[in-house]
């Protein structure tokens, strides 16, 4: 099943409002590489938190912190379990 989930990779907030309207299915929702840098963590979590609220079809949110280790931290005390490294996104 979760073979047939999109995973949506946001890049604001208004684009992410904007494709999910229109999407009814399922979805996994991610955000881009690097974005733990210039947005940090604590504003992809007010975006996650207010998308899950809005939109009942996300059925999972997955943190890319990539070689961020303050927004892996971070994100470990805001209950994310599940998040990429850097490493984890390379497959090493």
């Amino acid at each position: 099943m979760l073979e047939d989930i999109l995973i949506y990779e946001i890049e604001d907030l208004a684009s992410a409002r904007e494709f999910l309207k229109d999407y009814t299915k399922p979805i996994i929702i991610t955000n881009k590489n690097g974005s733990t840098k210039y947005y940090g963590m604590l504003v992809l979590d007010y975006i996650f938190k207010n998308l899950k609220q809005e939109f009942p079809q996300i059925v999972k949110v997955i943190v890319n912190v990539g070689d961020d280790n303050a927004a892996l931290f971070t994100a470990v005390k805001l209950n994310y379990s599940n998040s990429i490294t850097k490493s984890e996104a390379r497959g090493t």
